[in-house]
């Protein structure tokens, strides 16, 4: 299966708090042609990192995802 993202960093981190792991990955989401309308490729790509990610989690485990834009983050909406 031909994955339509790739992971340009990786880091783990130990929350002792709450006893868990947490990973954050850098990923930028390839585009599958042009002609593809943009929700469809974006779901597409979601998809297969979520297969991607949970392929190794156990059935106890929380797992959590935030999708954040590395671009124009701080910027406030548009008035």
């Amino acid at each position: 299966m031909v994955r339509r993202f790739e992971i340009l960093d990786a880091n783990t981190r130990h929350y002792r708090r709450y006893n868990a792991v947490g990973r954050q990955l850098t990923v930028p989401l390839i585009p599958l042609s042009n002609s593809t309308k943009p929700v469809t490729n974006f779901l597409a790509n979601v998809n297969d990192l979520i297969e991607h990610k949970l392929r190794d989690v156990e059935d106890s485990d929380t797992v959590r995802m935030t999708i954040q834009n590395q671009v124009n983050q701080n910027e406030g909406p548009e008035l």
